[in-house]
């Protein structure tokens, strides 16, 4: 893509298509369109009526270096800056995990769960970029959320986006290892998207997630389950009786971790929801009375 020539809107999407393509970057004609329109302010759709806009050098200069880390496999979302989550347009940095369309169905089980509540108090651990948190606190208008992370990184993102969309006052977030930073408190409701990758497949993970994204969000330990074993042990020691624990699971993992929450004696019910593609996606469990 030279600088040395003027270019058209059009003519720039069809060429970086093309570079796109012939270099193995998926939905070729999509990542052009979406990096040029974060470039230029506007919605990708309104690209449709602007083919004929000549862009400024300054312009060509700033795309083509979106362009060069697309092309090194650097997901979309850490060159906008952004990822869109729900109703949040949330700031990610490769220090989280990029928010998957998926999650938001825990979301949806949680304010589901939460509905009924006055002014009810959530954790969520491993909360990165802190998508399930402000989302929680941003649709309930009397939830209050903890985030914890072992990462000060993922914290220090958490913390801009809930200053970002001036939810601050409704949630706090502590670093550390899952309970350790919440000792005597108990939740009405305890959500997590823990890592849950087998260490084994992170070599197999397309390249936008095995060279890009934090392996400390992805990595689950040997068997994927690591990090549930320790949420499913300690979890309804921190909840208020009739109180709910959400569990976003991989691929294959729901009745594992169904069995390991059923061994604790500690929920009257156990349940699963599936996601869009019918996919179990969540683990639902309710403590005892």
């Amino acid at each position: 893509m030279s600088t040395s020539r003027s270019w058209k809107l059009l003519e720039i999407l069809e060429e970086t298509s093309r570079f796109f393509a012939d270099r193995g970057v998926p939905d070729a004609r999509l990542q052009a369109e979406l990096l040029l329109a974060d470039l230029l302010g506007l919605k990708r759709l309104d690209l449709y009526l602007q083919f004929d806009r000549p862009l400024h050098a300054e312009e060509v200069d700033r795309y083509r270096s979106y362009v060069r880390q697309r092309v090194k496999r650097v997901p979309l979302q850490y060159i906008v800056g952004t990822a869109a989550f729900r109703y949040l347009e949330l700031s990610v940095t490769s220090d989280v995990l990029i928010p998957r369309p998926e999650t938001e169905i825990l979301v949806d089980i949680a304010l589901e769960k939460l509905a009924d509540l006055s002014a009810p108090h959530c954790l969520d651990l491993c909360c990165g970029s802190g998508a399930i948190a402000l989302s929680l606190v941003h649709e309930h208008a009397e939830a209050f959320v903890t985030g914890s992370d072992l990462s000060q990184s993922a914290i220090a993102v958490s913390a801009a986006n809930a200053q970002k969309w001036a939810l601050e006052e409704r949630v706090e977030w502590l670093c550390g290892d899952l309970f350790t930073t919440v000792a005597g408190r108990q939740f009405h409701l305890i959500s997590s998207n823990p890592p849950y990758i087998r260490q084994a497949d992170i070599a197999t993970l397309e390249p936008e997630v095995r060279d890009h994204e934090p392996h400390l969000a992805l990595d689950g330990g040997e068997d994927g389950l690591a990090f549930y074993r320790q949420i499913c042990n300690s979890a309804a020691d921190f909840l208020f009786s009739n109180g709910h624990l959400l569990l976003e699971v991989g691929d294959g993992q729901a009745d594992q971790v169904c069995a390991l929450l059923q061994q604790t004696g500690a929920y009257r019910s156990v349940d699963v929801s599936v996601d869009l593609n019918d996919i179990p996606r969540v683990v639902i469990a309710e403590k005892n009375s």
